[in-house]
């Protein structure tokens, strides 16, 4: 039985092929069985492996971030400062090997060097948007930045150590527009 709580036969009658079609090859195939997509980044700092995330794990990081702000009147926070902290905790759960300093480091919210987040962050939203344009058919090149309007696509407003406008586009709940 599926997760529709219709039987395997009761699928084939409804005309559902038993080959993959168009609409599941590729990258999002690859995800839907179970297979994990990686993206490896050097930086000034070391080399980064971040993971691509599910919904599920997209889901994780917002637990992690009700956790974080447990208590806390997120009215009385700048807009910017909760961006801040979904930039960590995406960090926290993508970022799955890097160099042992950062390894020793109980969240990326405790590392100084803010030009490294924000690198970091960046190339996680175009691995992001390459996958997702995969996904989609999109002939998004690595190389091109994400599209108008996609996460990413705000890159301008980032400058001088600040993290703002870096999001998913995910609203904090309880945050200013979540």
């Amino acid at each position: 039985m599926n997760r529709s709580g219709k039987g395997v036969e009761e699928q084939k009658a409804e005309g559902v092929k038993e080959k993959n079609s168009p609409e599941v090859d590729g990258t999002l195939q690859k995800l839907l069985s179970g297979q994990d997509i990686f993206d490896t980044v050097e930086t000034r700092r070391g080399v980064f492996t971040m993971k691509f995330p599910r919904p599920r794990v997209l889901r994780q990081i917002q637990v992690l971030l009700a956790q974080r702000f447990e208590g806390v009147d997120l009215g009385k926070l700048p807009e910017k400062q909760v961006r801040n902290f979904e930039i960590y905790a995406t960090l926290d759960v993508v970022v799955v090997k890097a160099p042992q300093w950062w390894d020793d480091l109980e969240s990326s919210e405790d590392c100084p060097d803010d030009k490294l987040i924000v690198d970091l962050y960046r190339r996680y939203l175009r691995f992001y948007n390459r996958v997702q344009s995969e996904m989609s058919g999109g002939d998004q090149g690595p190389e091109e930045g994400p599209a108008e309007g996609s996460p990413g696509g705000e890159e301008e407003t980032v400058g001088h150590g600040s993290l703002s406008g870096l999001t998913h586009g995910h609203p904090v709940p309880g945050s200013p527009g979540g």
